[in-house]
């Protein structure tokens, strides 16, 4: 496992096109924050200028139109434009919401909240067994993960929490013997969540799987596509509607040539909220490997979920195939 795709993320959300100018900021606009964020009148007029400023300076999340256009209509109806949705995106939900968003929406699982790390073994905590008592585990660590490191080396990770991490890093205080301190490598380890349900429907993206219409019966088929069934169908839009992008991602330079399709076929497709791209065909569909790849590009702000995509087949009928997309994490 190669640790360049874990850099995308940082890079892509440097992608703006130019710096608008300052403006002076409206009464209605200042109220919507005051609304939407909470602020006394003066915050709401510093953070939104701060907001429009900010483009150079990365403290800015960017929203791209395609994602807006997908979440637009909801978040109208919330009170949002596009410029408090991105500062939204940037900020996170108001501690109000943050504390009713902790229980579990709509019968479904709460957000991870644990970070976590790939965690190179390297040094003193070479070896599981030392790592095992480093991390103070009770229980069997993550499996070890084969991959390369910067310089290109053979390389072995395991995966750990935020808890695991601090526990590591007290360890080696206490039991370093060396005139240097050896210093962990912690890589941010932020992928998109896949929790798929197979006793219903969720996760399943605009409709809520605990309404009676759409729960399964005893006799239903078990939902689809399922944890681990691969190929499978994926729904892009934004970066990942980018042809090239996704051949980045999804493909290693050591493939054989035969293996690599040159800018992957897409076809025109939509689902609930919009009308963008797809990828692939049966045969040529995700495996696991790409997928993760892409669910890292993603980042944790993003989950999986289920979907219908719409398109024409070879015959230029219409047919909807059971598939999956990627929805920001606070959209649920």
């Amino acid at each position: 496992m190669s640790l360049s795709y874990l850099e995308e993320p940082e890079s892509r959300t440097q992608q703006f096109t130019g710096c608008p100018s300052p403006h002076e900021v409206d009464l209605n606009t200042i109220q919507r924050w005051q609304k939407l964020f909470g602020y006394s009148y003066p915050e709401a007029v510093q953070k939104v200028e701060r907001h429009r400023t900010d483009l150079l300076g990365g403290r800015r999340t960017y929203v791209a139109d395609a994602h807006w256009e997908l979440v637009r209509q909801g978040k109208e109806a919330q009170g949002y434009d596009k410029e408090a949705y991105e500062h939204l995106c940037h900020v996170g939900l108001p501690a109000q919401t943050k504390t009713q968003s902790s229980t579990t929406p709509s019968g479904g699982t709460p957000r991870r909240q644990t970070k976590q790390y790939l965690l190179k073994l390297e040094g003193p905590i070479a070896d599981t067994k030392t790592l095992k008592q480093a991390a103070g585990c009770s229980d069997e660590l993550p499996p070890i993960i084969a991959g390369t490191d910067d310089s290109g080396q053979p390389a072995k990770f395991c995966i750990v929490d935020a808890t695991a991490k601090q526990s590591i890093l007290s360890w080696l205080l206490d039991n370093n013997n060396s005139k240097f301190q050896f210093q962990p490598t912690f890589v941010r380890y932020a992928i998109a969540e896949k929790v798929l349900s197979s006793t219903s429907k969720y996760p399943s993206l605009g409709i809520d799987t605990t309404m009676p219409q759409h729960r399964l019966c005893c006799c239903s088929r078990p939902p689809s596509p399922a944890q681990d069934q691969y190929p499978v169908w994926y729904f892009f839009y934004g970066t990942l509607a980018d042809p090239k992008v996704l051949n980045r991602l999804i493909y290693s330079p050591h493939d054989p040539m035969e293996t690599i399709i040159p800018c992957c076929p897409y076809r025109p497709a939509r689902v609930a909220g919009g009308i963008l791209t797809t990828w692939g065909d049966k045969d040529k569909a995700l495996t696991k490997e790409q997928e993760e790849s892409l669910r890292l590009y993603e980042t944790d702000r993003y989950e999986v979920v289920r979907c219908d995509i719409e398109m024409l087949d070879e015959e230029e009928e219409d047919i909807v195939v059971k598939g999956l997309t990627f929805r920001f994490i606070q959209e649920r």
